[in-house]
Parts: structure tokens; sequence; C-alpha cells
């Protein structure tokens, strides 16, 4: 009998396909544990499945997972049983689940208490969700004796993992030879969270101990998982079912590689990835992607996008994540608005989205299903791409000029970090971004901050400041007055002016300081003294608030 064991709990795709096939080949007993009786049956009946590992289109390799045992949820004494033998637990199931599964683990939880000298319980949280151990750790609060919160606090340990072995389903070729094959797409390594373990930690092959592992939780999230839903929302309004043939549309893949930059920049600076890390790690997950030989449907990768669109998800996430970093998330407001209008027949959560935008329009859509508040620029991002979505124009881009749109963006918000002073931070974002500096005009817009020398009740300094700038290029000339006015290019900059003054009233309602920071801190200042001034700043005015505007 083999001295190392086992319990998965969820006979699901990465229970069988990624877990059982770490740990078969580290020589451990394993024992599933699922809730659905045809499948306890099925696999109990079978006494062994096939996994298929493909990794390119010439890449496929085939492996048997057998010796397992298989219990169903309900069978109290055989699972007690199994898990009284083991000091693992890998948790396989999808998060809605966790409270049935944390339910079933109390009585054990109770009896290890009670026995003297109990070993050790680790659970490794197997979701793919963000932190899934705090999850799971909340189900069991206030269903333990203290005895047992006693053990649990000392010797259970919830150990997030990150799963990046993607399953896929079966063809029915497949499922003929095989009912319960396993087609994967072969990745190899499961990051753990190497602190989180209470016992030895385990020696398997593919299992990489990480000390941040939230920050490999969010770089797998905000990439991989980010793609996928990038390449339905956008992909599948030019025709397309699978996520390959996105990865071959040199219009799609473009979107797909801008969006990926922006939440690398924003990685790096969040976490400390090097740019060097970064492009092999985007690597890698572009060559899944692009594998033809998985044909993952968009409307899998792409359901659900009620739950996708969560604030901390794989795409409002990253968004958030660039602006915190000053990064503007130009390619990834594309996919959230995309999700909007996401095709797939029967999605409870796209229907009630499509309701929302009918019944009362596209940004009290996005604030709703985006748990979006005072990121005020953020909205409108959004709208303002699914605006260009409803027109046909999303695809068809002027790539330089977003290059110089998310260029201003990072340098207004930088300038704005670090010397602050919004309308002269806008003046240097420009003066920086073309090349041509106004040390006079700059010194002009020094008492311009705050709505105009830190009252809060004139115009925001940003709308002075690029309304400065823009009038410094194309102006009215004192030396013209005498000839004919200079009308026309007074008339000119009105133009332009004017159209900032709307995109300022789009996104923020109104040209002023003080309703400008109603929407963006729910409160306004005025900055006059220094108490208020601290109390600004501690409000994120530096960090995230004035900086995006």
């Amino acid at each position: 009998m083999k001295s190392k064991n086992i319990v998965i709990w969820g006979a699901g795709r990465i229970g069988r396909g990624f877990v059982a096939d770490l740990f078969q080949e580290a020589g451990y007993a394993i024992t599933f544990v699922d809730a659905d009786q045809s499948t306890v049956a099925g696999l109990k009946t079978a006494k062994s499945y096939s996994l298929l590992k493909i990794m390119g289109k010439e890449e496929t390799t085939e492996s048997v997972i057998k010796g397992y045992d298989i219990l169903s949820a309900s069978d109290g004494e055989a699972v007690a049983k199994a898990l009284d033998a083991c000091t693992l637990i890998a948790v396989c199931v999808f998060p809605t689940v966790f409270e049935s599964v944390a339910a079933s683990l109390v009585p054990e939880l109770e009896r290890r208490a009670l026995a003297p000298n109990s070993a050790c319980l680790d659970l490794l949280v197997c979701a793919n969700i963000n932190h899934p151990s705090a999850k799971l750790r909340a189900c069991f609060e206030g269903k333990l004796s203290s005895e047992a919160q006693a053990y649990f606090e000392t010797k259970v340990g919830l150990v997030d993992t990150a799963v990046m072995r993607m399953a896929i389903e079966a063809s029915p070729e497949q499922k003929a030879k095989d009912a319960f094959v396993v087609v994967t797409n072969g990745y190899p390594e499961m990051p753990v969270d190497t602190q989180a373990f209470k016992g030895a930690p385990p020696e398997v092959k593919g299992m990489v101990f990480v000390k941040d592992m939230r920050a490999e939780e969010t770089r797998k999230m905000y990439t991989y998982n980010m793609l996928h839903a990038l390449y339905s929302y956008v992909g599948q309004s030019m025709g397309h079912l699978f996520v390959y043939e996105c990865t071959q549309n040199y219009m799609v893949q473009a979107i797909a590689e801008g969006a990926m930059e922006e939440v690398s920049k924003a990685l790096c600076k969040e976490f400390g990835y090097s740019a060097e890390e970064m492009l092999v790690w985007k690597a890698a997950v572009f060559k899944n992607m692009a594998n033809p030989a998985l044909k993952d449907s968009l409307t899998r990768v792409g359901g659900d996008p009620g739950r996708k669109l969560k604030r901390d998800d794989r795409l409002v996430g990253p968004a958030l994540l660039c602006r915190k970093n000053g990064i503007m998330p130009y390619y990834l407001t594309k996919a959230i608005a995309g999700a909007f209008r996401f095709v797939n027949p029967g999605d409870e959560s796209l229907e009630r989205m499509k309701g929302h935008v009918s019944a009362k329009g596209i940004k009290s859509a996005v604030r709703e299903f985006c748990q979006l508040d005072q990121e005020l620029e953020l909205i409108q991002l959004i709208v303002d791409q699914y605006q260009k979505i409803v027109d046909g124009k999303s695809l068809r881009e002027d790539w330089d000029q977003v290059a110089l749109v998310t260029k201003a963006y990072e340098l207004g918000f930088r300038y704005e970090k670090t010397i602050k002073g919004c309308a002269q931070c806008t003046l240097a974002a420009f003066f920086e971004l073309t090349g041509r500096t106004d040390a006079n005009l700059f010194q002009a817009a020094s008492a311009l901050s705050g709505g105009i020398a830190i009252t809060g009740d004139g115009s925001c300094g940003g709308y002075t400041g690029g309304v400065m700038y823009m009038g410094s290029q194309v102006g009215r000339r004192l030396e013209k007055i005498p000839v004919d006015g200079d009308k026309v290019d007074q008339y000119r900059s009105y133009v332009m002016a004017q159209k900032l003054h709307d995109k300022y009233i789009d996104a923020y309602g109104s040209v002023t300081c003080a309703e400008i920071h109603k929407g963006i801190f729910g409160k306004a200042y005025n900055l006059r003294t220094k108490p208020v001034r601290d109390e600004f700043e501690a409000a994120g005015a530096h960090a995230d608030k004035c900086t995006t505007v």
C-alpha cells in the first residue's frame, strides 16, 4: 500500500486532468470525492481514464490515470476513512461549491482536533479565481467548535494554487474511445503558495513553490484568462468561433498584443517582474492561445460575462491595475466594451447585461456590471469603445494616434504624481510629447491648480492647461490684431477647446474642480489649508484620482 495519499475533492477537469496527473507521477495513492453519482459510478467501473496533453499541432502525449479510488461525497463513513489517511486534500470544485465542501470537512476537523498529536492537514485550493483560499476559509467561519477552530488555525494550511493547465471538451471520437477522457493543453507547472503549508510541502514534479502567490495568481488571471475573454469579446465580432482563429486575425491580434503590453507594464510596476520575465511569459501564453489542436470555443471561454466583468476579474481587474500604475488601458477597454455585445444564446448573465443596456443605457450598465463608481474616466473610455463597436469602428484604428494618446496619458499621470500642479503637469506632458517647450507658458499656469489658486470653485487645471496648450499652438496672435483681428485662428482655438470641454462633460459632468472632486472623491476639497490638503492626499489625490484626470 502506498504511504503517500491525497484526496482530490472534485473529479472534474482540473482534478482529473491536472492534479491527479501530477500526484500519480509522484507516487501518490489518489482518492477522488465527487457529488455527482453518475461520475462516481462511471469512474469506479472504468477503473482508469485517458489524459491527452496537446501542447501543439504535432505535440500530443497520452497517459492513463489508474489505480485510483472514487467515493461519493454523500458516503460519509467512506469519505471520513479516506480523509483520516491523508495529510493533503486538493479542492478542485467551482467556488460556488466551497460551502458544501467545507460542511463535509467540518466533521474531519472536529475528529482531528480531539485526537492526540493530530498531523497537519493542507488543502490545495485549485479554483480559477484569484485568492480562492480566502473564499474557502470564509466557509468555515462559525461552523467549528473552539477545539476545531484552534486546530484549524494552527494545523490546517489553505494553499492557493494557480491553475494554468486548461481542459477543453473532448471530441465525440475521443469520448467514444473513452467516456472519461480529459483533453488538456498539457501545461506542466502548478505554482503554489509555499508559505501557506502547515505540513511539509509535497515533493511533486511540476509543483512550483512561490513566495508571492498574489503576484502569480494576478499574473495568470490578468494575462491568460484576460486573453481568453478578449478573444471572445473582440474575435466573435469578426466571425470567429475558436480562440486559435483569433490569433490568426491581424486586427484582433493587434488588440490582444496591445492589451498584453498594457497589463505587462502594470505587472512589472506592481510586482517587480522584469521586462525580460514578462516577454518570456507572454510568448508562452500566446503560444498556448495559438494552438489549433485545442479548438477552444469562444462561447466557452467568453461565457458568463457578468462574472468575468467583475471589478477584480480578468478584464476590469487588469484595467484598474493599469490605471493605478499610470498606464492607459486602451486595448483592455475594447474587450470590456465588447462583452456587452457578445452573442451566446441562453447565457443568463449576458441577457441581464443587455437588458440593463436597453433599459438604462451603457454607462449605467458599465457601472453596474464592472462594479465601477468613482473611476469616471475609465467608465467613459469603456462607453466610448462601446460606441465605436455600435458604429462599426472598433477594429479600424489609427494605431500611431493611439500610441500618442496612451503616451500622453502616461506622461500626464507621471507628472501629476511627481511634481503636482494639474495645469502645469498637463503642459509638461505635452512639452515632452511634442518636443515643443514654452517656459513662459508653463510659468503662467502656476496658479491654475486646484480649481484656480487651490480654491476649488474654478475650472479644473487639467482642462485649463489643455486649453492653454492648444491655444499656444493654434490661437489668436497679438501681432495680427491690428491686421484683421486674427478671428479665424481665434475660432479654431474655440473649436478645439470645445472638444476638450465636451469630453470633460461626458466623463465628469463638469469642467469645474469642485464638481469633478465630487465625482472622483465623493466630496469637494478647498485646498487653501494644510489639514485639507493632507486629507486630499490621503484620499488618493496623487495616487489614482487627479493623476487620471
